[in-house]
């Protein structure tokens, strides 16, 4: 019968004393780490000020206490390093950025912000000052004058035909059809902003010349038709004056919901409907109306050219605020929130 051999191992006394002595250093870092360890406060980053566009200067503050060093991460593949509460930055392109503060290599706070456009500044120089009348009758010549100190070119289009109908500063022209006619003016070859006004053509009107009938008189001998004194008695009623025309109508503008002005701007996305499309629904036809975008002053072509950068309407979301004139129905102002689908998988929106 076979005997059973085992194998016995033995630890050499010096491993033995240095994995003792391993653990008791790693015991005693633990302790004095766990004595000195200050668990992290909640802080918040905070802007001063409302302006939020692109190059203008942030300002960044925070409430956290007991620090050293902060880290500042804007976001833009920018940061800074302070020993003070604040940073100051300056954004070179809108979207979203998302701010990481880092208070002394162990305490973090973030903060998501949105930075708009600039807005454009427009050039009043550049548009037209157009003094002409509310109102025109077919046949009759109309003056139109444009009062601008800077113009030096002129082209003035009335709304009957699609090539420019003048290109004087006093215009006159001359009206062939009645209707509302929409009237457009470049001036200096600036097609950006061009003015827009609408004028209500009537009719010509028909004069009825009445003509004079001689009626034979009466012989000497012969009886009057009527007796004279009945005739005095019972006097002809006289011809009544014949009333003056009626002024011409009030041009009154086709009705327009907000809800259907909100899917009309999802439909310009890209550029897929005109400009031209929303005139008939602004006082004159005035495509520089004015529109509060997101609580910013800019005109409906600006708003318009915003809108149409955007590729698709699905990504765009509006909520609109008509004001209108009372008498006409004509829109005079619009405030619009609008907002944009944004990120790599559209899981988020930004201003427009």
């Amino acid at each position: 019968m076979q005997k059973k051999q085992f194998m016995v191992f033995r630890l050499d006394d010096n491993v033995i004393i240095t994995l003792l002595a391993v653990c008791t250093l790693a015991s005693m870092a633990f302790i004095v780490r766990y004595r000195s360890y200050k668990p992290c406060k909640d802080f918040s980053i905070n802007t001063v000020g409302t302006i939020l566009t692109v190059g203008h200067i942030v300002r960044f503050e925070t409430d956290a206490k007991d620090f050293k060093r902060l880290s500042w991460d804007f976001g833009d593949n920018q940061k800074s390093e302070t020993e003070v509460a604040s940073a100051l930055h300056s954004f070179d392109d809108p979207g979203n950025y998302t701010i990481a503060l880092l208070a002394d290599g162990k305490c973090v706070e973030y903060k998501t912000i949105t930075v708009v456009a600039a807005p454009e500044v427009i050039d009043s120089s550049l548009v037209a000052k157009v003094v002409m009348p509310a109102t025109a009758i077919v046949g009759a010549p109309v003056l139109f004058k444009d009062t601008s100190s800077k113009a030096s070119s002129w082209e003035w289009r009335f709304g009957e035909t699609a090539v420019v109908d003048g290109v004087l500063r006093n215009q006159v022209y001359t009206f062939t059809t009645p209707g509302i006619k929409t009237i457009s003016v470049v001036i200096n070859g600036n097609y950006k902003t061009p003015l827009v006004r609408k004028i209500y053509v009537s009719p010509k009107e028909e004069r009825n010349i009445p003509v004079a009938v001689a009626q034979p008189r009466p012989r000497v001998n012969e009886r009057p038709n009527t007796d004279p004194l009945t005739q005095q008695i019972n006097p002809q009623p006289q011809q009544q004056p014949q009333e003056a025309p009626p002024p011409p109508p009030t041009p009154s503008y086709p009705d327009v919901a907000p809800a259907d002005l909100n899917q009309m701007f999802r439909n310009a996305a890209g550029g897929g409907k005109p400009i031209s499309d929303f005139a008939k629904y602004f006082c004159d036809g005035n495509l520089n109306t004015t529109v509060i975008l997101n609580g910013k002053s800019v005109s409906f072509q600006q708003f318009y050219n915003k809108v149409a950068a955007v590729k698709r309407g699905d990504k765009l979301t509006f909520t609109t605020t008509v004001f209108k004139n009372r008498q006409t129905n004509c829109i005079n102002k619009l405030e619009i929130i609008g907002k944009v689908k944004a990120g790599m998988f559209n899981m988020s929106w930004r201003d427009l």
